[in-house]
């Protein structure tokens, strides 16, 4: 460290990631670039996180822990934003790690291109299958405005537009127009955070991580990338308890991400409410979907869904939405709901799949 003042604050959330979490933290201790802190924070964790994330502190400086009641994924990160002091900040999950040369190569291109923002490939290793593969990036980054950067690099955060799904009909991949949104694979400058007092929206429970980067985005100024896959992602596999509160959380989440999608773009002067429109109606016809398995009230389900589908914007979306028969089963979706209302959908979904429902 220069003065005492680190060029780069690695933040590494922490719950319940005592098996892992020492490998976390060792594979940034044991990099190529040395100018760093680790600002690591135990969530509440109710194993030994927090004894292992101590025990690290005492070996290496530049290791800080913060204990904290349990907030949530983007409450620890905000925590680690308020402590960190670094000019660059990186992210690292409590069960992931860093390769070797990640801080290297992400502080060398901030600082020669002087760039808000870096981006890297990724490698996922799914625990299930224990299969690894690399996930790239799906365009060059290399930005200097920031109408550029809005219109092709926040956009593949932020949701479908229409576009999209005209191209997915013609037989272009839908997801080969997104960017997976992990913070973990980023660079950011801690200056701009400040100065705009940004932060993660704590009532986002769920992709916690790409609303941040639009945040990020429509604030920059200039953005960059690098080819190197650098951060290692692993994909654990969840219980049956696990996944079916994942659920519920998916679809409670909906409608708290509409909400943040309609604010942003509204900050943005109108400009990006194209980017999403066709997610309004992938979000809703997901709602459906999980009517059967999702392990919630008839009241409260039919409140959340009946508040998403009543949203003007929802509903111009639904009306907008352009079919196609070689979707078959989306189209009749669609015109389903244009035809029926999402109300009656409902009452229809919940009638045919309330005998095999599960409750809790």
């Amino acid at each position: 460290m220069s003065g005492g003042v680190p060029k780069a604050s690695v933040i590494v959330p922490c719950w319940n990631v005592e098996e892992w979490v020492e490998d976390a933290i060792s594979s940034v201790l044991r990099g190529t670039f040395k100018d760093f802190e680790i600002v690591a924070v135990d969530d509440g964790s109710t194993d030994g996180t927090g004894a292992v994330l101590d025990r690290l502190a005492i070996s290496d400086a530049r290791v800080r822990v913060i204990h904290q009641r349990n907030r949530g994924l983007s409450g620890a990160r905000n925590s680690g934003l308020d402590a960190a002091q670094g000019e660059y900040i990186f992210f690292l999950d409590g069960d992931d790690t860093f390769a070797p040369n990640f801080l290297e190569l992400g502080v060398e291109e901030m600082e020669q291109t002087g760039a808000d923002c870096c981006i890297f490939p990724m490698r996922i290793t799914d625990l299930g299958t224990h299969e690894s593969r690399l996930e790239p990036l799906r365009a060059d980054y290399h930005f200097d405005t920031s109408k550029a950067i809005r219109d092709f690099f926040l956009s593949r955060y932020i949701g479908y537009s229409m576009d999209h799904v005209r191209r997915w009909y013609a037989g272009t991949p839908l997801f080969d127009n997104r960017e997976l949104g992990s913070v973990c694979r980023c660079v950011y400058r801690r200056a701009l955070m400040e100065k705009h007092n940004l932060r993660f929206d704590e009532r986002i429970v769920l992709y916690e991580d790409a609303p941040f980067n639009c945040e990020y985005l429509l604030l920059s100024q200039k953005t960059t990338c690098r080819s190197e896959p650098v951060y290692n992602y692993v994909l654990h596999v969840g219980g049956l308890i696990a996944n079916r509160n994942r659920l519920v959380r998916v679809f409670r989440n909906k409608v708290t991400l509409l909400r943040w999608r309609q604010d942003i773009n509204r900050r943005a002067g109108g400009t990006l409410g194209g980017a999403y429109a066709a997610s309004c109606v992938f979000a809703l016809l997901e709602m459906f979907a999980l009517l059967r398995n999702v392990p919630i009230g008839w009241l409260e389900g039919r409140r959340i869904v009946r508040e998403y589908a009543a949203d003007s914007e929802v509903r111009a979306a639904v009306r907008e939405f352009p079919l196609s028969w070689r979707k078959p089963v989306l189209a009749l979706a669609v015109l389903a709901l244009r035809v029926f209302g999402a109300g009656f959908i409902y009452d229809v979904c919940w009638t045919l799949f309330a005998p095999f429902r599960r409750r809790m």
